[in-house]
């Protein structure tokens, strides 16, 4: 019953808000906001190399960060504030580049407040 419950709201939430993008800017470099250990991806591999990434955080933890507008906005990687921006990363594979880094390529999925949706392929490392 809980799937079915799930399966139509979501329904109802896909079907007003599939004509709706988001758009999101390239991060260039770190911001001040994100030290030590954390995740970083970008679009491409060239995209990466250049430090011009599409979403960044503390290692799944507070803040995550995207560019909206040329804003950059903290966002909870979380979840748990439903009326900001929802993330969705889903890795695809992940290879073990040392002790403590990890290279990924994966979607990343944003959920805009207004119902507006971005998805794009991404090519990061998450590490320390």
């Amino acid at each position: 019953m809980r799937f079915f419950l799930l399966f139509c709201i979501s329904l109802g939430v896909l079907s007003c808000t599939a004509d709706k993008k988001l758009k999101l800017s390239k991060i260039e470099g770190f911001p001040s906001q994100i030290i030590g250990c954390s995740c970083y991806y970008a679009m491409s591999e060239e995209d990466f190399s250049a430090q011009k990434f599409i979403y960044i955080d503390k290692y799944g933890e507070e803040p995550g960060m995207i560019n909206v507008n040329g804003n950059l906005i903290a966002v909870d990687p979380k979840n748990k504030d439903p009326k900001n921006y929802q993330i969705k990363i889903d890795i695809e594979q992940e290879i073990q580049l040392d002790q403590e880094l990890y290279h990924r390529e994966g979607v990343l999925t944003v959920l805009a407040p207004d119902g507006a949706v971005f998805t794009s392929s991404i090519y990061g490392e998450c590490g320390c």
